[in-house]
């Protein structure tokens, strides 16, 4: 199948909802094969994730609900920017998030990639980091978030992504990111 790559954008968006975490619009396009139709996307703000790794080698993962799977989720912290405009650096809210949810600061932080989300239906990016050098203090989560805290290895994480205790795509990606990086292979 080939595809064909368009110039312009839609030829017509419709806004149909928007709250402070999501909007959804509506746009007419012109399809691949030269039909008209539409399609339907999640506007997300964007985000990050952090790969919080301990001086012994340990993963510090984060535990709370998630509401629309109905699911009790292990994953690496994460979290969105502010609003749909932030100007916030993608660092500056990895630092933020790590010690908002864990207490954790660190003294090594190294990019490791962007990832794309759902790219069927939304439009969200995740700026993935690894962070060394961890001191621990007092988390102070969001009054939204019931936020638990562990750590665990390389090994015992892996054993979670195939018990699927860690089903979270993001941290599953960022984990083995930051595995290859730390072996100098990424």
């Amino acid at each position: 199948m080939t595809t064909r790559k368009v110039d312009k954008g839609p030829s017509e968006s419709k806004l149909l909802y928007s709250d402070p975490w999501i909007r959804l619009r509506l746009d007419k396009i012109i399809r691949p094969g030269g039909n008209e139709g539409t399609y339907s996307v999640i506007e997300l703000k964007g985000g990050i994730g952090v790969v919080p790794l301990t001086d012994d080698n340990k993963i510090v993962l984060v535990g709370q609900y998630r509401y629309a799977p109905d699911v009790y989720s292990w994953e690496i912290p994460k979290g969105a920017f502010p609003t749909f405009e932030s100007k916030m650096s993608p660092i500056e809210l990895t630092k933020n998030e790590l010690e908002e949810e864990t207490g954790i600061t660190a003294t090594t932080w190294d990019s490791l990639t962007l990832v794309r989300t759902l790219l069927g239906s939304t439009n969200d990016k995740v700026f993935l980091f690894l962070a060394r050098g961890l001191k621990k203090g007092k988390s102070h989560p969001d009054d939204t978030e019931d936020i638990k805290i562990k750590e665990v290895s390389l090994d015992d994480f892996y054993v979670m992504v195939k018990n699927q205790d860690i089903t979270d795509a993001t941290s599953i990606a960022a984990v083995a990111l930051a595995e290859k990086f730390l072996e100098g292979q990424f």
